[in-house]
C-alpha cells in the first residue's frame, strides 16, 4: 500500500481559510499587507469573499471530519426543500437509514466518516438549487 500524499501548504492554507471567520480572514490579510510593506513589496488588496477562492477551496464541505457551518446550512436547506430527514439523506447516500452519524453531525457538530463526507459532497452538488 502506497503512502498517502500529504497536502501541500497551499491546500492547508485554503482549508484553514474556509474554516476561518471573517474577522480572522481580515486579520490575516492585514498581517500579510503589513509584512509586505515592511519588505518594501506592494500588495494588491483583495476583499475576502467566497468567490475569490479557487474551485478546490469552494468545493470543501468539511474541515477534516467535521462539516463546515456553511455546509450544515446547505444540507438543511436541501433537506427542508425536499422534506427529508437525516436518516433519509443517509439512505439516499447508500448508507443505513438507521445510521445516526449525520444527525449528530448536523445537531452537535460531531465527526463523520470520510466516506459519508465524500458522498455528501456529491449529493449536495446534485440536489442544491442551481445545480
Amino acid at each position: 500500500m502506497s503512502k498517502k500524499e500529504k497536502p501541500s501548504p497551499l491546500k492547508k492554507l485554503l482549508k484553514a481559510w474556509t474554516a476561518a471567520t471573517s474577522e480572522e480572514r481580515q486579520a490575516f490579510l492585514d498581517f500579510v499587507s503589513a509584512e509586505s510593506r515592511a519588505r518594501g513589496q506592494s500588495v494588491q488588496r483583495v476583499e475576502p469573499a467566497e468567490h475569490h477562492l479557487p474551485d478546490d477551496a469552494a468545493a470543501l464541505i468539511a474541515n477534516g471530519r467535521y462539516l463546515l457551518p456553511s455546509t450544515i446550512e446547505r444540507i438543511e436547506t436541501v433537506m427542508r426543500a425536499r422534506r427529508l430527514t437525516p436518516s433519509g439523506v443517509m439512505a439516499e447516500l447508500g448508507f443505513s437509514s438507521r445510521d445516526a452519524s449525520l444527525t449528530r453531525a448536523l445537531a452537535m457538530k460531531a465527526a463523520l466518516r470520510l466516506s459519508v463526507i465524500a458522498a455528501l459532497a456529491d449529493w449536495l452538488a446534485a440536489h442544491e438549487p442551481g445545480a
